[in-house]
């Protein structure tokens, strides 16, 4: 049926008890099962937006608020700022149908909304405690790192190497700074993890809602996807940012902060449209599914190459174009 025909969909009457223990269980794995953490909240919102989509809003608040009740005893601030966020996830989907808005829009907002919730976290969380949160978690994280990185953990692994403890030190000292630094690249990781996050969220409700009828705009397959040219133009100034010396060490380290934080969101926006292109260069010869993994599973293993060249592969496709895409 057509998107823009919300009022006819026949979606059958869901029980509401499973969506909520459907939804508790998402957040169970968001917050305790690593890896599959990030599936839970790209899937968190889909029980709530079925049944928003279904008319059913006041059922959707209740499933909302049995799965989120819990875990206030976990944290009491988490349990409101989750079910703010997927309300407003569901609701922004109902929204975009409604108007008939692009979908680019649409996971622009489930992005806003991901970035929104832990920012909204963060500031109750200092404004009750009365501390900056931020400032506290990276103070604890460096105090770890300095208490890990003992003269006593040196002496301990020493004998796992085949140096001593005196040539052992200096390169724990680097590794320290480095484990320091990464704390600061984390606003262009939590970017990228949520604009990932927003752009699986569309897909996978897509996907659910089609099978009750609701057919929404879909993104082009995977061997199609593009961005335009002059995104390339974020890579290269956070390479620029990184690698050209300004000369004071501050301004070299607020400039590296910029750069690899830069970095961090276009490279792994190029490393997938690096993953797009091969694979539609496999299609294009005919390569089967089994060998495409092979492929990936042994580009996996030399994963400090590829981590370089798959990005540089979907860059220079923007202008060589190897899978031959029809571009305005």
């Amino acid at each position: 049926m057509p998107f823009d025909n919300l009022k006819n969909a026949k979606i059958k009457k869901l029980n509401l008890a499973l969506l909520a223990l459907f939804t508790f269980l998402l957040l169970f794995s968001v917050f305790f099962i690593p890896l599959f953490g990030i599936a839970g909240l790209i899937f968190l919102p889909v029980p709530a937006t079925i049944l928003v989509m279904s008319g059913r809003v006041r059922d959707s608040i209740i499933c909302v608020v049995i799965a989120c009740v819990f875990w206030i005893f976990l944290d009491y601030l988490i349990a409101p700022v989750t079910a703010l966020l997927i309300l407003a996830i569901s609701f922004i989907h109902r929204s975009s149908v409604r108007r008939k808005k692009s979908k680019l829009f649409t996971v622009s907002l489930i992005f806003l909304v991901f970035l929104g919730a832990v920012l909204l976290y963060l500031v109750l969380t200092s404004a009750i405690n009365g501390f900056s949160y931020i400032g506290e978690l990276i103070n604890n994280y460096n105090d770890y790192i300095d208490e890990v990185l003992q003269p006593e953990f040196v002496e301990q692994y020493s004998s796992f190497f085949s140096i001593e403890s005196t040539q052992l030190g200096p390169v724990l000292e680097q590794a320290r700074d480095i484990l320091k630094f990464i704390v600061y690249i984390v606003p262009g990781i939590l970017i990228s993890l949520f604009a990932f996050t927003g752009f699986m969220n569309y897909i996978a409700t897509g996907a659910v809602l089609e099978k009750y009828g609701i057919r929404i705009k879909k993104f082009p397959p995977f061997k199609e996807w593009d961005m335009p040219w002059y995104w390339c133009w974020g890579a290269i100034l956070g390479l620029v940012l990184v690698l050209v010396p300004y000369g004071s060490q501050t301004l070299n380290k607020i400039f590296d902060i910029a750069g690899f934080n830069l970095l961090a969101v276009f490279g792994l926006l190029y490393i997938i449209l690096g993953i797009s292109v091969l694979w539609g260069l496999m299609e294009r010869f005919k390569i089967s599914f089994i060998w495409r993994l092979v492929i990936f599973i042994a580009l996996g293993l030399f994963l400090n190459f590829t981590i370089f060249i798959i990005p540089f592969i979907g860059l220079i496709d923007v202008w060589a174009n190897f899978r031959r895409l029809e571009r305005k």
